[in-house]
């Protein structure tokens, strides 16, 4: 009898792209902004292009719009990239808090098969507690969509910091059965702000754009903090090197069992990923 060896996928929750002939103006907005270049081109053929190299097995790209006018646009997208190129990568959509009728929105996500949708505090000039966002969470939660939230960002060119750790706290106290999951494990450059968030059930980490910043010892010391059954995998592509970032989490001393649910695991139960190719 043949053993069928089943496989937990390498599941990369933090991953962007945009349409091709939008990519380059991103990234030359990005670069002003953040003062920094992307390694990669910021396109769906790219994205693909580097899971092949470093043989990781999904990806979830993170759409976010700039501007109210272009959610519907890049939801359209994201919905024609996932009927094309599903079961390797999966998209959250995108809503923006200044937009008309995101209630409506939000609908036509959840039957476009988009797995959530991503906020971009800081592009998208709000804090994730301001009381306007509240009924967009609350239709979240109906819909069962889950959010991503880019979190933290304290350096001397980013002011005013829009998502500090502290700014998700209502959020998570408000709305219990709203799974929140926050970047760059719980704010980038601002890990001294997450015990705040450690006492809430319905709350995840990624680890994207951590290895430049977090030590294998500092790495191991976060995960054991927010709990191994909370952190997912997410390299920030293009914007980070993917291979140096997925080898950062191989390294993290912790066992094998732990290293999986990180790199696939996780995702798969809490994303609804299937978790065998």
């Amino acid at each position: 009898m043949t053993k069928i060896i089943m496989k937990t996928p390498i599941i990369d929750v933090h991953t962007h792209a945009f349409p091709d002939d939008l990519a380059p103006k991103v990234i030359e907005a990005l670069r002003a902004r953040y003062k920094v270049d992307s390694v990669y081109p910021c396109t769906i053929g790219s994205l693909l292009d580097v899971m092949k190299k470093a043989q990781v097995d999904v990806s979830i790209v993170q759409i976010y719009a700039n501007s109210p006018k272009k959610v519907h646009l890049l939801n359209d997208w994201g919905a024609e990239v996932v009927k094309r190129e599903r079961p390797r990568i999966y998209c959250f959509g995108t809503i923006h808090p200044d937009m008309d009728k995101p209630s409506d929105e939000l609908e036509r996500i959840a039957q476009m098969s988009l797995k959530g949708v991503k906020f971009q505090p800081t592009a998208q000039c709000f804090r994730p507690d301001e009381p306007r966002l509240f009924k967009i969470y609350e239709k979240m939660v109906e819909l069962k969509l889950p959010a991503l939230f880019h979190a933290g960002d304290e350096r001397k060119h980013i002011d005013p910091i829009y998502a500090p750790p502290e700014s998700f706290v209502e959020v998570l106290s408000s709305f219990p059965d709203f799974t929140v999951i926050l970047a760059h494990l719980g704010g980038y450059r601002m890990w001294d702000h997450i015990d705040a968030l450690l006492d809430f059930k319905n709350v995840y980490f990624d680890t994207s754009a951590t290895n430049s910043e977090l030590d294998e010892s500092k790495l191991k010391e976060m995960i054991e903090l927010l709990g191994i059954d909370r952190v997912m995998y997410g390299s920030d592509f293009p914007w980070f090197d993917w291979d140096q970032e997925l080898k950062a989490i191989k390294k993290v001393p912790i066992p094998e069992e732990e290293k999986k649910k990180i790199l696939g695991g996780n995702a798969s139960r809490i994303l609804g990923i299937p978790d065998v190719l």
